[in-house]
């Protein structure tokens, strides 16, 4: 009877212990995606958090030393502007006037110090305009075959 009351015990610590471990590894794993207009309402309370901003990259903003590789920009939610700096190669995707996402951290001049970069594409689809495949279209494995 003992025995099996320590097996009990020692089993709801073990599960209490795990459970502990996962809830406190998903807190730190969530990152909050705001746009320019959420952080700059909250960019006190916002300082010390890694955080997910996403918004369209304003034309004219990019300024690019690519010897160094960085970047300055702006993204905005065409409610508010919110100023990024990143070191580094962004993705090809990544234009003025298209959308981004960028992680980081606000630092002490205000300015987002982005770490990451994800450029958004386009959702539409929209087919060669004179209705033909692109010359260097994909050829199904079958059609290879066929031929």
């Amino acid at each position: 009877m003992k025995k099996n009351r320590r097996f009990l015990i020692g089993g709801v610590i073990i599960l209490a212990a795990l459970s502990y471990m996962i809830y406190g590894g998903m807190q730190e794993a969530i990152v909050y995606f705001v746009t320019p207009s959420e952080l700059k309402a909250n960019e006190g309370s916002s300082a010390d958090k890694f955080l997910r901003m996403g918004g369209m990259v304003v034309k004219g903003s990019m300024q690019k030393d690519l010897q160094n590789l960085i970047y300055r920009f702006e993204l905005t939610d065409g409610g508010a502007t919110f100023p990024v700096f990143f070191k580094g190669v962004p993705p090809d995707l990544f234009t003025e006037g298209k959308g981004a996402v960028v992680e980081g951290r606000i630092g002490a001049d205000g300015v987002f110090q982005a770490t990451t970069i994800m450029a958004k594409h386009a959702e539409e689809y929209s087919p060669h305009p004179d209705g033909k495949p692109p010359a260097n279209s994909f050829v199904p494995a079958a059609e290879t075959i066929a031929k």
